[in-house]
């Protein structure tokens, strides 16, 4: 069975275990173990349900089932190109390291014996061991990769508890910014694209923050260009990353060319804090403007001339009649993908453009609400 074997030994009192080639360390005094786990053999390993029982029994969140598939998606688009970071377990029960020398560097590596009746916990990755799982189904293969674990020893409920805490305490989370900016799949790619050679994004995108703050002088968030992008060109391959990353950039350069506040903004011209007066330096707007021209590029090859027309909307706020109900909702910006649609038409109607049948749908059912009815 390679580098996970059952044996028989008589070590510590442990009569039979499992044993795995690790290496020893040392956190606050107490030992730690890091283990190279073949992928095939953590359903065996780990094998307790703690979803079945009560919170306060429970060491670990509950498994967000809906995460699984998207991890393991990601392992499959990127079979050899992958990574994963550390499994935290805790082992519940008796084990025991043999060093393979008694001193220097060889007393820290050898192997980690596991009783056979202890209980071994995930602590922290149980979606990404889930998901290996279902991987596996579906690409046997992998099973002989390995990943590694790090085994806390001798820990009932409470010290995993704890364990679990200390380490998602202070954990921060990579921006999407900054996860789409460090991306190659042809989506990101094309976003990257776009961020870096379109006239207008370049310089004005904030790669790195989850927010921007009222005094950025950048005008939208790496991420939000990214969701727009996604309405705006569809069917992104690798093949096509190119082609269609040149159709956005051309759509973006021609459209800030007919918004005078977007030239402005750049210029400096308006306060990084006067931008908040207007909706089209919002998210939910730079996506309706991706919805928009999703529809002018397939169905208008006048679609330059048509947006021209936008020069002339009033983007203030204060413009009630266009925005209120739409994307702006009891003074707040709505960034619902609804809110978005309701935009489109919005700046569909002031181009002078005819709806689609959903497009009239909603919009009747959003009049009737508006009119009370």
């Amino acid at each position: 069975m390679g580098d996970f074997y059952i044996m028989v030994i008589s070590l510590s009192n442990i009569v039979s275990g499992v044993s795995f080639p690790a290496i020893r360390g040392t956190q606050s005094g107490n030992e730690y173990y890091i283990v190279m786990c073949p992928l095939k053999r953590l359903k065996k390993i780990f094998v307790f349900d703690e979803s079945t029982l009560c919170a306060e029994d429970r060491a670990q969140r509950l498994l967000n089932p809906s995460r699984i598939p998207q991890i393991s998606k990601y392992i499959h688009q990127n079979r050899f190109d992958y990574t994963f970071s550390s499994l935290t377990a805790c082992i519940d029960g008796q084990c025991y390291f043999e060093p393979i020398s008694p001193d220097g560097h060889g007393s820290k590596i050898g192997n980690l014996v596991v009783d056979d009746d202890a209980e071994l916990y995930i602590t922290d990755g149980q979606h990404r061991s889930a998901a290996i799982n279902k991987a596996l189904e579906e690409d046997p293969s992998l099973g002989e990769e390995t990943i590694s674990v790090v085994f806390f020893v001798n820990k009932g409920l409470k010290q995993r508890q704890k364990i679990f805490r200390d380490l998602n305490l202070y954990p921060v989370k990579a921006s999407k910014s900054t996860a789409v900016l460090y991306g190659d799949s042809p989506d990101e790619l094309l976003t990257n694209t776009v961020a870096t050679k379109s006239e207008f994004f370049k310089g004005v995108i904030n790669f790195s923050e989850n927010s921007l703050s009222a005094r950025s002088s950048k005008l939208f968030m790496h991420s939000s260009l990214h969701a727009a992008n996604m309405e705006l060109v569809k069917e992104i391959t690798s093949e096509n990353v190119d082609i269609k990353a040149h159709q956005a950039i051309t759509y973006w350069d021609s459209l800030a060319k007919n918004l005078p506040l977007w030239q402005q903004a750049k210029s400096h011209q308006i306060k990084p804090a006067d931008k908040v007066n207007y909706v089209l330096f919002t998210a939910i707007v730079l996506k309706s403007f991706a919805m928009l021209g999703n529809e002018l590029l397939a169905k208008h090859e006048n679609w330059r001339t048509i947006v021209k027309k936008l020069q002339t909307v009033d983007w203030d706020r204060s413009n009630k009649q266009m925005w209120e109900g739409r994307c702006y909702n009891n003074g707040r910006m709505d960034h619902s993908n609804s809110a978005a649609l309701l935009t489109v038409n919005a700046l569909k109607h002031h181009l002078g453009l005819p709806l689609t049948t959903a497009q009239q749908k909603l919009e009747i059912t959003f009049k009737g609400i508006r009119n009370g009815k």
